[in-house]
């Protein structure tokens, strides 16, 4: 991710939790403990009324809290100065306690070359608030939406962010501490999210990523050292047509073969150690391998095998050696580096044996299609799926135990036999990507290369 954008109160002075519900936990301490109905009335009538009744601009943090105290106070009918000063200094310390501890993590982001910005529901003062609490220089882009006229979970505000920082959706990621703003707004623009808070809140969709607070956030956007496998025995006899002499792996698209492109998006999801199934005539894409990326532990195996299930089981098995979890690739499945480092991490935060890639952008001759349950998990594959929504798209998660429980190799005559088999005795996650592509025939050539182009992936950049 090259911006990362992040929603201000709930998530960068706190960890996960919002305002309204920090201010009623103190209020309580303090004494003060009005009906919750009767206190969120109050708490959100000062929230509204705070721009109008007050000139904010140029008012740092505590000053807005201190006005925003005040009026609750009023609107419960309570008075005291010493009372609204501890209610004040308590939400402050925490505040700042929490700015404290996200600091060095910001900066790590942003020494990395991540471009930060803020998209924040706010009083219209966000500026000065950033700078009273030392906080403005990390941020180069600030939508606040009392200045901006448009609030989350609207579109236009993050586009605000991101063409300040000269980014588009698909480079960037937001971080928020609220399912209907900030999740599902970055959600509506395609856009990676990570929802801020105790893991043991449910997930917001399949495509989200989770961190306890802002502190951690390296830890989940980079991408961890993992093994991988990519499976390249079938025969490609379609492709080999418009390319005689060439196998599969070795078809050019701008310019590079494509097993390449596979190999890009398994480095960028965090693959150091990769395994590749190759069929007896298979010498030439080891060569190629080797000398592309050198700095790649490389495995290779040689097999004819009778089926899609027998290559997948044989990959699978040879990963299972290791202790952690991997990624398997076909060698036709074109997937944005971006969306398999997501894939990756988001497979990873499922806590499930195994976890499909899936697409709603369905460009398939025998398509796999996939129900999802709301949290995420696939209902039914193939013709048991009723929705038909999702496709699997050529990549899969799984953890050594659930490879090492694998049936023999005659237990099913196709991959999707084995999948469908497990998805309904096992959890199984499922995880929605945007566009990609299954290159199998002459025709999808010309799209792959459309679709890298669309990317912004070319041979020089590679």
């Amino acid at each position: 991710m090259e911006s990362i954008l992040f929603d201000f109160g709930g998530t960068l002075d706190s960890d996960g939790t919002p305002w309204l519900e920090r201010f009623r936990r103190i209020y309580e301490e303090e004494g003060l403990a009005a009906p919750p109905a009767r206190f969120d009335r109050a708490f959100y009538d000062s929230d509204d009324e705070l721009p109008s009744r007050h000139r904010l601009r140029g008012l740092g943090l505590a000053d807005t809290v201190r006005l925003q105290v005040a009026g609750v106070l009023e609107r419960l009918g309570e008075n005291g100065s010493r009372r609204a000063d501890r209610i004040c200094e308590r939400f402050l310390a925490d505040c700042r306690a929490c700015f404290r501890r996200n600091r060095p993590e910001l900066e790590r982001l942003a020494l990395g070359g991540r471009r930060l910005g803020i998209v924040s529901n706010f009083y219209g003062n966000l500026d000065s608030v950033l700078a009273s609490e030392g906080l403005g220089d990390l941020f180069a882009a600030v939508i606040d939406s009392g200045a901006a006229g448009v609030t989350k979970p609207e579109p236009a505000i993050f586009r605000l962010a991101l063409d300040q920082l000269g980014s588009t959706c698909a480079q960037s990621v937001m971080v928020g501490d609220s399912v209907p703003r900030d999740m599902r707004g970055a959600e509506s623009l395609g856009m990676a999210h990570v929802l801020i808070g105790p893991l043991s809140r449910p997930p917001c969709c399949p495509m989200g990523l989770r961190a306890r607070s802002v502190s951690e956030l390296s830890s989940r956007l980079q991408p961890r050292p993992i093994r991988a496998g990519i499976i390249a025995a079938g025969a490609g006899s379609r492709l080999r047509q418009a390319h005689p002499g060439l196998i599969k792996p070795l078809v050019p698209v701008r310019g590079r073969p494509l097993c390449h492109w596979i190999v890009d998006s398994l480095a960028a999801a965090g693959a150091r150690d990769i395994t590749i199934l190759l069929n007896s005539g298979g010498r030439r894409v080891r060569q190629s391998l080797l000398a592309a990326f050198p700095s790649l532990r490389w495995t290779f195996l040689e097999r004819d095998t009778a089926s899609s299930w027998e290559s997948f089981r044989l990959v699978a098995q040879t990963l299972a050696a290791g202790a952690s979890p991997f990624l398997i690739s076909t060698v036709d499945a074109l997937i944005a580096p971006a969306d398999a480092r997501l894939f990756a991490q988001t497979a990873a935060s499922r806590a499930a044996p195994a976890a499909l890639a899936l697409t709603g952008f369905v460009e398939d001759e025998k398509p796999l299609w996939a129900d999802l349950a709301p949290d995420g998990r696939v209902e039914a594959l193939g013709a048991a799926a009723v929705r038909r929504q999702y496709v699997t798209c050529g990549m899969y998660y799984l953890t050594p135990a659930a490879a090492r429980a694998m049936p023999p190799a005659e237990a099913h005559g196709a991959l999707r036999e084995y999948l469908g088999a497990l998805a309904s005795r096992e959890r199984v996650a499922g995880v929605i990507l945007p566009r990609t592509l299954d290159v199998d025939r002459p025709e999808d050539v010309r799209q792959a290369e459309e679709f890298l182009a669309a990317q912004n992936q070319n041979p020089a950049a590679a």
